[in-house]
């Protein structure tokens, strides 16, 4: 895979390591044959150096890549991107196999043992990915290594003018010689275009082996794959995952995947129960011992019959109460049906914290995330009063909270209430807000603060 040439010119050795926020459209590359002699950035010329330039591939030979997939769902901030690379390659950042097999970029600093994507742009020894739409490149920072420097003699006398020029330090070069460092430079890249466009939604990693389906059921299986491989999402359901698998030659495996075998799950009974329903959590275990297992998937079950009525899953959850604790039920619309809670985000030391709230819609007989009542920090639900009420901890010196009511079916804002400290320290500032006539009146009272 190795190529070289060599050209003398003058060069000057550059990176520029931001990747543009243009992302690339979601499919299956293709490595350009040859491009990596014409896809490193080469810099203009600075003046007393002469370079012989090195073009290599930035794909370790060892590798074998040909193909690489993208994906790129709507609205989501990155592009996930997986070199096909030989079944034996192994990544080694101090040798020529610095290759990473999986990137997500831009501003991807969340690798984990669930989501082994490498990041990019961030120091000498990384890769450094650009592109838009259907092409991109990959490239390492060029090598540079000092060869020999060159005195090349004067031409003529200097004139009584550059003598005295040369006293400053400006010597022209035709009348006192001139040194010429060479250099060898050598870039690595390499180019890829898009050959098939396909809706890949996201990447995913298999920590297991999996079965893969023909259709969205277990009784039509056609191909199991083995752990440590990467899938494309096509589709996404709470049961089921639509995907393909692009192999190392670009064939590929298309299918369906249970979202139950992805992962070693311990399903745990929970004591909240409505009258309809009963209720199992997943629990997922951390990257080591270290981490607690945390919840990552709602069973709701027949009470009668025992059966699955419905999954949830795609939350993020952070609590870790007793096991069989981590669900309750409330009616959290007042609206006499019964719905389910389970702890959000921690909100770190405690303050912020939140809760995925999942409403009943007697309709459809399902549990559905919401959004509005997910996002309230410190969510409290007075089923007596029939409010909602959401506080929030800013700093040391500021506190809000808000009231909340359901008015014609829709959560609106009744009451406000914030306190915090003036810029100078020297007041304590409240304000309140209630709701008069369709509309929130505000009223700030302010006292002197009083320090111990």
């Amino acid at each position: 895979m190795k190529t070289a040439c060599l050209i003398f010119v003058l060069a000057v050795i550059n990176t520029n390591p931001i990747f543009a926020a243009d992302f690339l459209v979601p499919g299956i590359y293709r490595l350009e044959a040859g491009s990596n002699l014409g896809a490193a950035e080469r810099m203009q010329a600075r003046p007393g150096e002469m370079h012989v330039e090195h073009f290599e591939h930035a794909i370790p030979e060892a590798a074998g890549v040909t193909y690489a997939m993208v994906s790129h769902g709507a609205g989501t901030p990155r592009n996930k991107l997986i070199f096909l690379v030989d079944q034996d390659y192994r990544m080694d950042i101090n040798g020529a196999n610095r290759l990473c097999v999986a990137y997500a970029f831009p501003d991807w600093n969340d690798y984990s043992k669930a989501q082994p994507f490498c990041r990019t742009n961030i120091g000498a020894g990384e890769a450094v990915l650009k592109g838009r739409d259907s092409t991109f490149t990959v490239t390492w920072q060029p090598r540079r290594a000092f060869q020999r420097r060159e005195q090349v003699a004067a031409e003529r006398r200097p004139t009584p003018d550059e003598i005295g020029a040369c006293a400053l330090g400006v010597c022209e070069p035709a009348a006192y010689g001139r040194g010429i460092d060479h250099y060898e430079t050598t870039y690595y890249a390499d180019r890829f275009k898009l050959v098939t466009p396909r809706d890949y939604g996201d990447i995913l990693y298999l920590e297991r082996a999996v079965p893969v389906f023909a259709q969205a059921d277990r009784a039509s299986p056609v191909a199991s794959l083995d752990a440590e491989r990467f899938v494309a999402v096509l589709a996404s359901g709470p049961d089921w995952y639509e995907v393909e698998h692009v192999r190392q030659d670009g064939s590929v495996v298309h299918g369906w995947i249970d979202r139950d075998d992805l992962f070693e799950l311990k399903w745990v009974e929970q004591k909240a129960r409505t009258k309809a329903f009963r209720f199992r959590v997943a629990l997922r275990s951390g990257d080591d011992a270290s981490e607690p297992a945390l919840p990552v998937a709602i069973e709701v079950l027949d009470r009668r019959t025992g059966r699955r009525f419905q999954v949830l899953r795609d939350f993020v959850s952070e609590g870790q109460p007793a096991d069989n604790a981590f669900l309750q039920v409330v009616d959290a619309n007042f609206d006499g049906h019964p719905d389910i809670t389970i702890s959000g985000m921690s909100g770190g030391a405690g303050p912020n914290s939140t809760e995925n709230v999942f409403l009943f819609d007697p309709v459809t007989r399902r549990f559905v995330y919401n959004e509005a009542l997910s996002n309230l920090p410190q969510i409290s639900i007075d089923t007596n009063r029939h409010t909602v009420q959401s506080a929030q901890r800013g700093s040391c010196c500021s506190h809000s909270a808000q009231t909340f009511r359901y008015i014609d079916g829709k959560l609106t804002l009744v009451a406000e209430w914030d306190e915090s400290l003036s810029a100078d320290g020297k007041w304590l500032v409240t304000t309140t807000g209630h709701l008069e006539n369709g509309k929130l009146r505000y009223r700030t009272k302010r006292k002197k603060a009083q320090w111990n």
